[in-house]
């Protein structure tokens, strides 16, 4: 966390950063994709409501590479507009994804327009004030991750996301790194890639955590508190506290049950959707039972 701002004056606001709905319809499990399924199920109104049940003060939805679904919620309260962008290092085409929050609709049609290249899109989120973070950086979403990437996404970010969605090994490892690195190190690195860090000061991280939840069943398992320095701040005062830094993460580990629990969510919403299990739950005890196991009901 950054300098700690006047106790007197801090008040705590809970958001979950990184969420999606019905509108991120790509899923990268093979399971899901064998079964036709799409990404997630879950609806924008459901999320607001499930969000603000399990104590979010904000709300937003990170789908991929579109903001519908956080459209769809712009006009509720304590919402701002976000995405899950999927860049690349042009170099090899390794995949990467990048959280941005409080855009515009124009920002967003600008992004879709750089994202194939990380260092074009890093650039233009700094250069326009956005809110922006690596997400789950140690994932290999392609099979072309190496450690020359990781050295490279800290020259290019200023802040990380704990990913409660992957495995905890992976958040453990990420913040070891970011604990090591010193002007020193990020003067090596600078000159080994002959890049210049984009973030001022960029030896000094700082984290952010999301569920990444797909199922609307671990909403708010993860989130960030951010510290803002009056009550009932705009989006875009609470997002710049995230920039700074002043942040605490509450991140639970990614557990085998809680990833197959998600699994066997998206699958029910499937079949639910597709196969007209909904008019059958009233006449079922066995559908009731999947549907309050299963369905991330509202009432957390």
């Amino acid at each position: 966390m950054a300098d700690a701002l006047p106790k007197a004056h801090v008040k705590q606001y809970a958001v979950d950063l990184h969420v999606h709905s019905k509108f991120s319809v790509r899923p990268s499990q093979w399971i899901l994709q064998k079964l036709g399924c799409a990404e997630s199920y879950a609806l924008p109104q459901d999320i607001y409501a499930i969000a603000k049940a399990r104590g979010m003060n904000y709300v937003t939805i990170t789908d991929h590479n579109t903001i519908n679904g956080s459209l769809e919620i712009a006009h509720l309260p304590e919402t701002f507009i976000s995405e899950e962008i999927t860049t690349y290092f042009p170099e090899d085409n390794c995949k990467i994804h990048v959280l941005a929050w409080g855009i515009t609709e124009k920002q967003h049609a600008d992004i879709s327009a750089l994202r194939e290249n990380i260092y074009d899109l890093v650039r233009y989120l700094i250069g326009n004030n956005i809110a922006h973070a690596c997400a789950h950086a140690l994932a290999d979403m392609n099979g072309k991750i190496t450690p020359h990437h990781v050295e490279r996404l800290f020259l290019l970010f200023k802040v990380f996301e704990l990913n409660g969605a992957r495995h905890p090994v992976q958040n453990k490892v990420l913040r070891a790194m970011i604990d090591s690195l010193s002007p020193q190190r990020i003067n090596d690195l600078e000159e080994k890639y002959n890049f210049d860090a984009l973030p001022a000061q960029p030896w000094k991280k700082h984290f952010v955590a999301g569920s990444d939840d797909h199922s609307s069943c671990d909403i708010a398992r993860s989130s960030t508190t951010v510290a803002v320095s009056r009550e009932n701040p705009q989006a875009r005062e609470l997002l710049l506290a995230v920039m700074r830094g002043d942040t605490q993460v509450n991140s639970l580990d990614s557990t085998p049950d809680a990833f197959a629990h998600n699994l066997y969510s998206i699958g029910y919403q499937f079949y639910k959707k597709h196969f007209g299990v909904a008019e059958y739950l009233n006449s079922s005890l066995t559908l009731r039972f999947m549907e309050n196991m299963l369905a991330g009901l509202p009432a957390g």
